[in-house]
């Protein structure tokens, strides 16, 4: 843990300071707003435009960063925040109020997306689940100590905004001294509402109800306070109860979620809310107030893991590669409900009272929980095994790339001599690729990340730097072969080529570790490799094979469930059968039997193109008579060899075969029933007993062609 936080502390520490005063300061204004006389409504109305300035910043605050810089944006947001809160002191008027407030959502989302993003570059797949723990703990830690800041000094008077603007001010310090250089920013991604309703509209809604009741909970529960008697330190009691609330039950509701049924765990926390919200007006006005802050601390916890849970319940049906642009989204609907929390909220109170804030509270958590059982009742929940885990997390304003479910893009900074091969390269390429030689004996991993840079520049001959780099280090041989490849697909084919011909002895584990760094196009790096290994190296052929089909199954095996949906691992196999068999088409059914062995699920289709492809190669080479009789023997040795390797899908490759050569049903059925793994099961013969369609997987299957659409439309949208 010390470890982890050890480099961030400065980070942390500004994160801290804005935090402390930002809590403060929404503990401040509405309290503030209630001694100057200002309506309920008009409260409602400037508290909700903390989340219009939220919004805005959310949406504009990577360009900013991309275009400014970390130090000076999150300086500017320190800044901007210190003087929103001291004219808020100065000139109380609802209209200036709700405008600073405004410019306090900005600076905030744009302070978050700096940090966020800074943490994001100093972590590493490993930690980065560990910092964004830590840090959420650093922001509610923050939120909570700084209700109690309001004892320092009487809210009528000016002192608390002061206190609130030293604050903010101080914050700026930790990151201007901090000597880490600001990462560089790329496009936050984003995926149109309408697509990801599609995909989650559970999600979807739940993350809006979220925002509403937790925006419209915090903001207003002081003036439910106040107009109950509870005030000064009993007050920031009442309020610290609601942040640690949303603290503590972080713990035991991610159990829930990740060993139960996500939607029945929510319906359960949404039954506890309306049940707790009609306590709450009785315990406080029957004085019972250690009771009424258990209870409320219980709703408010509950309402915010309603934004992790909404995550959770979207990314079951998002891919790995389009979870930040979800999150995204997910963040600007969160938006939408906070700014209108708030404002209903207060709408409510106006018109029936203060304690009508629980009402408030508890009609929404009863509409949410109708939504959920309608929900229920049209799609099938995924095993609990297999939804997404709970993830600690509060709605921030910067879309986290620390979430260790987004894909992980590993941050390099370059050394003086790193820089210096680079500059090198283009006048002098053998001087370069030397640097590069050099590096790989002390340094290995800046060596490989020297290495795909260099790749990319044209004057450097792939081959050669290959040469000279595992020449030096030849424990490098996989990470440069897969560093080179990643930086420069375009010249994998050339780098394969040559090493199947001056890497015999190794070629097998490189051109695997070739094929898996590049998904898109493994299938034609071992097409081509086969092209160079079939005549000299048949055995070695089979064996890269297997090993390529046993990563590609050892990694769906790690895969999330919508994730090996879009992997379209059966396809990929059949189409390395065939590419495979193409080039070698005497070792047809070894390749066959090879990859479905390597992934029984695939047995099936490469059955069907084994058989396709067997007959139509004894077509050509025979007369009818031989090819059915050479096609039949095929067929009954291929099916022995599965019933020997995988026998529990013997039954559906030889129907299979059955579909295309009907002479041969009589031998299959003798065939399978006189083997002991299969002899208490019956053939069937007939296409129309087929399995039953199994929902959660067409459930997936369509979310992921709904990504694939949304993908190719804004690939059109970005070549035009």
């Amino acid at each position: 843990m010390i470890t982890t936080i050890r480099p961030l502390l400065l980070q942390l520490s500004s994160s801290f300071l804005l935090m402390l005063g930002y809590g403060l300061s929404n503990l401040l204004l509405p309290v503030r707003m209630q001694v100057d006389g200002v309506s309920l409504s008009h409260i409602g109305l400037v508290l909700s435009m903390l989340s219009v300035g939220f919004l805005f910043g959310a949406i504009y605050s990577r360009k900013l960063l991309q275009r400014v810089g970390h130090i000076r944006i999150f300086a500017m947001s320190g800044s901007l925040t210190s003087v929103a809160i001291l004219l808020s002191g100065l000139y109380p008027d609802p209209y200036i109020l709700g405008l600073m407030r405004i410019v306090t959502g900005f600076s905030v989302a744009c302070a978050f997306a700096t940090i966020d993003s800074w943490l994001s570059h100093s972590a590493t797949e490993k930690n980065r689940g560990r910092i964004l723990s830590i840090h959420q703990m650093v922001i509610m830690s923050a939120l909570f100590l700084g209700q109690f800041l309001l004892t320092f000094a009487p809210v009528s008077e000016i002192t608390l905004f002061v206190i609130v603007g030293i604050l903010f001010s101080l914050s700026i310090t930790p990151i201007v001294i901090s000597k880490q250089k600001g990462p560089q920013i790329e496009d936050s991604p984003s995926m149109s509402l309408i697509t990801l309703f599609k995909l989650s509209p559970l999600g979807v809604v739940s993350c809006f109800y979220c925002g509403v009741l937790y925006a419209g909970l915090l903001n207003m529960l002081p003036i439910f306070a106040g107009n109950n008697g509870i005030t000064g330190l009993d007050l920031s009691l009442f309020m610290g109860a609601a942040i640690s609330g949303a603290i503590i039950l972080q713990f035991p509701i991610a159990y829930l979620s990740d060993h139960f049924d996500r939607r029945k765990v929510m319906l359960a926390m949404l039954a506890t809310i309306i049940i707790l919200s009609l306590l709450v007006p009785l315990l406080v006005t029957t004085a019972m107030f250690k009771l009424s802050l258990t209870t409320i601390a219980i709703i408010t916890g509950i309402v915010a893991c309603l934004y992790p849970m909404s995550m959770s319940e979207t990314f079951d049906k998002v891919i790995k590669g389009q979870i930040l642009a979800a999150m995204s989204s997910l963040l600007f609907i969160y938006a939408l409900g906070s700014i209108l929390g708030p404002y209903f909220a207060s709408v409510v109170m106006s018109a029936f009272g203060s304690n009508a804030l629980f009402a408030f509270i508890l009609f929404t958590a009863i509409t949410l929980l109708i939504f959920i059982i309608v929900r229920m009742q049209q799609r099938v929940a995924l095993p609990a095994q297999e939804q997404e885990h709970f993830i600690m997390q509060t709605p921030s304003g910067a879309v986290s790339a620390l979430n260790p479910r987004t894909e992980y893009t590993p941050s390099f900074e370059y050394k003086e001599e790193v820089e210096a091969a680079i500059n090198l390269a283009t006048n002098n390429p053998a001087a370069a690729v030397n640097m590069a030689k050099a590096l790989a004996l002390r340094d290995p991993i800046h060596a490989s990340n020297l290495a795909a840079t260099l790749s990319t520049i044209e004057e450097i001959d792939i081959a050669k730097l290959y040469t000279a780099i595992t020449a030096a280090a030849p424990e490098m041989t996989l990470p440069i072969a897969t560093a080179l490849t990643n930086a420069s697909p375009d010249q994998a084919e050339q780098l394969v080529d040559w090493i199947t011909t001056e890497y015999p002895e190794q070629y097998t584990k490189i051109i695997v570790a070739i094929a898996n760094a590049m998904p898109d196009n493994g299938v034609t790096i071992m097409e081509l490799a086969a092209e160079n290994m079939h005549q000299n190296h048949p055995s070695e052929l089979l064996e890269i094979t297997q090993k390529y089909m046993e990563n590609l199954s050892e990694s769906l095996s790690e895969m999330r469930p919508v994730d090996r949906c879009a992997a379209a691992s059966q396809e990929t196999a059949t189409e390395l059968y065939n590419r495979l068999s193409e080039v070698s088409p005497e070792q047809s059914a070894e390749l066959a039997l090879t990859v479905s062995e390597a992934l029984p699920e695939s047995a099936n289709m490469v059955a069907e193109a084994y058989v396709h492809n067997l007959i139509l190669h004894e077509g050509k080479q025979t007369s009818a008579r031989e090819a059915a009789e050479n096609v039949e023997h095929a067929v009954n040795d291929y099916i022995v060899q599965v019933v020997e390797h995988i026998p529990e899908y013997a039954i559906e490759v030889a129907t299979t075969i059955v579909d295309s050569v009907p002479d041969v049903a009589s031998q299959m059925v003798e065939l399978l029933q006189d083997t002991d793994a299969v002899s208490n099961q019956e053939l069937t013969l007939s296409i129309d007993d087929k399995p039953e369609q199994d929902p959660i997987k067409d459930q997936l299957l369509d979310a992921v062609s709904t990504q694939q659409q949304e993908i190719n439309s804004e690939a059109i949208e970005n070549h035009k």
